[in-house]
C-alpha cells in the first residue's frame, strides 16, 4: 500500500520538477531548471551575453509549462548582480496553458531616463496553482537600432495559450484564480504565500516513510 502511495506522490514530484519554464528572447541568463526558485533569478548570475534591446520597449518571448501562473514582467537599471528590479512593466496577469507565449512589445516608462547603451536586465516571475514563484532574468542593453530585434513571425502563442487580465471577482471552484497582488513588491515576496507544492510533496513522502 505505501508503495502505491509512495509512487503516486513520485509522479506528483516528477509533474512539479519539469513545471518551469524557459526564455527564448531576450536571451535568458542561462539555464536555471534546478534553481528557478531562487529569487531573484533563478540563481543565476548577471552574464555579459546581452540582447539588444529597443529603447521604447522590445518583444518578450517565453516557454511556459504550467495550465496556468500569474505573470509578472520587472526591470532593473545596472550592469551587475545589485540590480534591484523596482519596475513594474507588466502587471500580474493569468497566463493559460502551455507552450509558446509572446509579448509584442513591452513599453517602457518615459521617466526612466534611458538612454542608448543603458544596461539593464528584464525580470520574468510566474506564480503556479503550487504558490511558489518562479523567475527568470534576460540581461540587455537599450539601443536606438537594436540589430537582433524578434522576427514578427516569430512572435506567436502556441494554441490553447494565452492571458486573462485579474479581476477582483473570486472564483467559485478549483479553477485558476481572479486576483492576485498588483504591485511589485508583492510579486517578489510571492513565493512567501505558502508552503508551496514542493514543500508539500516533501511532507507528504516524510509522512510515508515515517
Amino acid at each position: 500500500m505505501i508503495a502505491n502511495q509512495l509512487l503516486i506522490v513520485l509522479a506528483f514530484g516528477m509533474s512539479l520538477v519539469s513545471a518551469h519554464f524557459r526564455v527564448e528572447y531576450p536571451y535568458w541568463r542561462g539555464d536555471s531548471f534546478k534553481t528557478q526558485y531562487t529569487r531573484p533569478c533563478g540563481g543565476v548570475n548577471v552574464t555579459h551575453n546581452r540582447t539588444q534591446w529597443p529603447v521604447d520597449g522590445g518583444s518578450i518571448l517565453f516557454k511556459p509549462s504550467h495550465h496556468w501562473a500569474l505573470t509578472y514582467v520587472n526591470l532593473g537599471l545596472g550592469d551587475d548582480d545589485s540590480i534591484i528590479f523596482n519596475t513594474t512593466l507588466v502587471h500580474g496577469f493569468n497566463q493559460t496553458g502551455n507552450g509558446t507565449f509572446c509579448f509584442p512589445k513591452i513599453s517602457i516608462p518615459t521617466n526612466l531616463g534611458i538612454q542608448d547603451g543603458t544596461n539593464a536586465s528584464l525580470q520574468l516571475v510566474q506564480v503556479s496553482d503550487g504558490g511558489s514563484s518562479l523567475y527568470n532574468c534576460m540581461d540587455i542593453t537599450f539601443s536606438k537600432s537594436p540589430s537582433n530585434l524578434l522576427a514578427q513571425n516569430m512572435c506567436v502563442n502556441s494554441t490553447g495559450v494565452g492571458g486573462v487580465a485579474i479581476s477582483s471577482t473570486p472564483t467559485s471552484g478549483g479553477g485558476s484564480p481572479s486576483a492576485s497582488p498588483s504591485h511589485a513588491g508583492a510579486v517578489s515576496n510571492a513565493g512567501a504565500m505558502g508552503m508551496g507544492a514542493v514543500g508539500l510533496f516533501a511532507m507528504v513522502i516524510a509522512s510515508l516513510l515515517a
